[in-house]
């Protein structure tokens, strides 16, 4: 059965009305156990893209950091979780609770206003918390192994400030065009999802309206 939204005066008598919370997890459950994939395809795996972006660009960030103040192999493996593995969930879990939740209960009335929110909260998890971590993470392991001779944040941070600036500055290209690819998978992967609450929400008012006529 299809759920619908109405105003008060224009629910039936033996309607069933359910709140916020168990119509999620009834819209949730039906997504879930659809037996015909390719209709639930974005629904189910469309973030997924957004996860690889996020891991992808700390990647990207966190070498460029590296190789620019020398620190060869020093803490690369520990390096990874907070500059791409803990964004990468974040940007899941985020979009996941924030941006899909609306969607499935078809919240919104303007698609633009929706996959802008998606577009902005990604960007966020998936460039601005990388291309942050990546500088910090690469400046206390500077200090611990003496790989580039940086001043100390708590007796200079001004110069601190200023060298890593000129760092991002060699990049601020790519990291532009990378801001930007963000925010349009984003939108995409918000799309697509959409598409696919679409599609099943459809299939289920025309069975509905098939079994009236059966009846």
């Amino acid at each position: 059965m299809a759920l619908q939204k109405k105003r008060t005066s224009e629910i039936p008598q033996d309607a069933v009305i359910l709140t916020e919370q168990k119509a999620l997890i009834y819209q949730s459950r039906i997504l879930n156990n659809w037996p015909d994939s390719s209709d639930t395809f974005g629904y189910r795996n469309a973030k997924g893209l957004l996860a690889v972006a996020t891991f992808f660009t700390g990647i990207y960030a966190n070498n460029h950091f590296r190789t620019k103040f020398r620190l060869m192999n020093y803490g690369r493996m520990s390096s990874y979780l907070p500059i791409s593995v803990i964004p990468a969930a974040m940007s899941v879990l985020v979009h996941q609770n924030i941006v899909l939740t609306d969607v499935v209960l078809n919240k919104y009335s303007c698609p633009i206003c929706i996959q802008s929110r998606a577009a902005a909260f990604q960007t966020l998890t998936g460039f601005v918390i990388p291309f942050l971590v990546a500088p910090v993470m690469s400046l206390s392991l500077v200090h611990r192994f003496h790989t580039f001779d940086m001043p100390y944040l708590s007796k200079e941070p001004l110069k601190v400030l200023q060298i890593l600036g000129g760092q991002f500055k060699k990049i601020k290209n790519v990291a532009f065009g990378i801001f930007l690819a963000q925010a349009l998978l984003a939108s995409l992967v918000t799309y697509w999802e959409s598409d696919s609450v679409y599609k099943v929400y459809s299939k289920l008012l025309e069975d509905e309206k098939n079994e009236e006529f059966a009846a």
